[in-house]
């Protein structure tokens, strides 16, 4: 809240929500935030609440299978591409392949090097 008020946001208490899924001690330490909202039906509809009528979306940093039933299940919908796709254009390999594609210009470089 002090880095809110610092940047003078006006009431920030409004603007930022902190919500724990139920029961999170219970899972395994391994399981993603994404599979614990999966099992946590009251934390669902708290954020379901907390979005109705607003524009929402999700943002995740290493996309999943289970980052796309979460934002199905929220009905939002999900900036990324395909989990199985997201290895290789998330390299700059995969990303020089798009650009050239798109006829991007880009610099001289190699691409697809796989070992030394």
């Amino acid at each position: 809240m002090k880095i809110l008020e610092i940047g003078e946001i006006e009431n920030p208490n409004s603007k930022l929500n902190i919500i724990v899924p139920d029961n999170i001690q219970k899972f395994p330490h391994h399981f993603s935030l994404s599979q614990i909202l999966l099992y946590s039906p009251k934390t669902i509809k708290r954020i379901k609440n907390l979005i109705k009528g607003r524009q929402a979306y999700i943002v995740p940093g290493i996309p999943s299978t289970d980052d796309i039933k979460l934002s199905i299940m929220l009905s939002v919908p999900i900036l990324c591409g395909e989990p199985s796709k997201q290895n290789l254009y998330s390299t700059k390999s995969g990303s020089k392949k798009i650009f050239q594609l798109a006829d991007v210009p880009t610099p001289i470089s190699s691409i697809d090097i796989y070992d030394e």
